[in-house]
């Protein structure tokens, strides 16, 4: 089956899917937006380059590149995610920016629809940059996969209202701009849904929350997400029993993340004197919602992965109180650096939580958050004893295995062992 991927980022999890289809000999192209070569001229040119912001522009455009298929089955149309990537480095508001990205999302759609589906026989794409490409699909009679990897949005709309209404200073203009077009951007998403001939969901929190919001339950794939390899088993995660808890958050410092929530129960913290937390990430939150953070608590910022990484390996429990995450990669990267994990029902990732490994606790509870906290700062042999159930957990669960999932499922749910008959004779499950 010719198959087109189409995903305007390079995030893991779509590079995975297009390994993936790679694998199975099914993949035609990767249509992504902006992709850096780490072999084309412009690696030489900052390779060549003295100056140590030459060296740190590299690494992160490394983090734009694709390495788990052939360059050669790449295609790029990186106009409009670079003008927007300027635009939030420049300092642009969220409204200029997310502007920006909806240009950028149509533009890029409309692309694929017209160069890439009608040489395709399948189209797999990602919600919102997936109805122009479905359209011509549909009309040329081409299969028609897509993935969704958040919670359906008009739950999320939901909880977005729940919250500005709890924290008042988050109901501004930029927040009225947002409401102002839920419901056009919501019929789009409903018209991809709709269009779809099999949808594929990260999790089964991701799979409930658009059934309930009317995605059709017969055409829902679950292939959870996998976790990138895990630490060398030869040498001990470290941690520690003794000193001060070491917690770490990661992720977008944002309302939807729960960081409201993780900073009042770190507050209500009985013995916090014996506790320290670590954030890191870009900060989306005003200044008086992060206030007053005393010298328990610090922000690190967006830091490489590299970093990060080892801070996991160094902390004793990932904090992961996100309101409304279809998976949550971090959960499974800390989890593969052998960090136990609190995490909410909210986040799909909880699936991989077992009381061996962590604890999950209700969503947008800052008193269970406070509980959860007090228990790691009680039990902290049992804390480091759950660092080889983490480790366990992420090895049963690593990318490879994510990729024999999803090629199985589209082989059964598609229909034909090739994956290949005429898509008018395929049975719409």
């Amino acid at each position: 089956m010719r198959s087109v991927l189409s995903y305007p980022g390079t995030m893991p999890h779509a590079q995975q899917i297009a390994l993936a289809l790679h694998e199975q000999g099914w993949l035609k192209t990767f249509v992504t937006s902006f992709h850096y070569s780490g072999q084309g001229w412009g690696d030489r040119l900052l390779r060549a380059l003295p100056s140590d912001q030459a060296a740190a522009l590299r690494q992160k455009l490394l983090h734009r590149s694709i390495e788990t298929i052939p360059h050669s089955l790449v295609q790029t149309y990186p106009a409009w995610e670079i003008l927007r990537s300027v635009a939030t480095k420049g300092g642009a508001g969220p409204v200029t920016v997310d502007r920006l990205w909806d240009l950028m999302s149509h533009r890029f759609d409309a692309a694929v629809a017209s160069r890439h589906v009608p040489s395709a026989e399948a189209i797999h794409a990602f919600e919102y940059t997936a109805l122009a490409s479905f359209q011509r699909a549909a009309h040329e009679r081409t299969r028609r996969i897509l993935h969704l990897p958040s919670l359906s949005s008009r739950q999320f709309e939901s909880i977005r209202q729940r919250e500005l209404a709890r924290w008042k200073q988050l109901d501004d203009a930029n927040a009225a701009y947002f409401s102002d077009r839920f419901a056009r951007r919501q019929a789009r998403r409903d018209a991809e849904i709709e269009l779809a001939d099999l949808i594929v969901t990260n999790s089964a929190l991701t799979a409930r929350s658009h059934i309930a919001g009317g995605a059709d339950p017969a055409k829902i794939l679950v292939v959870p997400l996998g976790a990138p390899p895990v630490l060398d088993r030869s040498r001990p995660p470290r941690g520690s029993d003794t000193g001060p808890l070491r917690a770490v958050y990661a992720g977008n410092i944002t309302l939807g993340k729960g960081v409201p929530y993780l900073l009042e129960a770190w507050r209500r913290l009985p013995v916090a004197a014996y506790a320290r937390l670590d954030i890191y990430g870009q900060i989306g939150l005003p200044a008086d919602l992060l206030a007053p953070a005393d010298d328990t608590i610090r922000f690190h910022g967006p830091r490489p992965r590299a970093e990060l990484f080892q801070a996991f390996e160094q902390a004793d429990v990932l904090v992961f109180p996100s309101l409304a995450d279809g998976f949550g990669m971090v959960v499974a990267e800390a989890m593969a650096h052998g960090l136990p994990v609190i995490v909410t029902d909210m986040t799909g990732a909880a699936d991989l939580v077992t009381p061996e490994n962590g604890l999950v606790i209700p969503s947008a509870d800052a008193e269970a958050l406070t509980q959860a906290l007090a228990w790691c700062l009680d039990n902290r042999q049992r804390l480091q004893a759950m660092r080889t159930g983490a480790l366990e957990t992420a090895c049963r669960h690593q990318w490879p295995a994510y990729r024999t999932a999803l090629a199985g499922g589209l082989r059964q749910r598609l229909g034909g062992a090739d994956h290949g008959c005429p898509a008018h004779e395929m049975e719409r499950t």
